[in-house]
């Protein structure tokens, strides 16, 4: 039997996927490792951090403050005692040493010159106020 040359049946034709297929394979392999990298950078975890137990000691040393108001009509509230400019200036250093911060926060109304607000300030700093904090009150 002869076969004519330049016809062929179409069962001759067959098309070898399996190159095909290994590429795909290997590319679903590269995209499944890569996107644990990806994901790994992409994703933030926050763990709780652990802090250490505040001493019962340091907690009442905390706990006092020193907070002066200065108002509008010239009174000098300290810790919402009233009290005079000298008097503030003996029982500040007392009340720094009992204050485990070392904070003072210093109030004024608006109608309150400035200067006296900075006097307060330097008095605060001279008697060893370690910080110094402005506050502003809502009425």
């Amino acid at each position: 039997m002869k076969r004519k040359k330049g016809f062929l049946k179409e069962s001759d034709f067959e098309i070898d996927l399996t190159p095909a297929i290994n590429i795909a394979l290997i590319l679903v392999l590269i995209f499944i490792t890569g996107a644990v990298t990806i994901f790994q950078t992409w994703l933030t975890v926050s763990s709780p951090k652990v802090r250490k137990a505040p001493n019962v000691q340091e907690q009442t040393m905390a706990e006092f403050k020193v907070n002066i108001h200065l108002s509008a009509d010239g009174n000098i509230l300290l810790n919402e005692e009233p009290v005079s400019f000298n008097k503030l200036d003996s029982l500040l250093p007392y009340l720094l040493i009992r204050s485990a911060t070392g904070l003072v926060l210093v109030s004024a109304d608006s109608q309150v010159e400035h200067g006296k607000v900075v006097e307060i300030i330097d008095l605060a700093k001279q008697k060893g106020a370690r910080e110094v904090a402005l506050l502003k009150r809502v009425r």
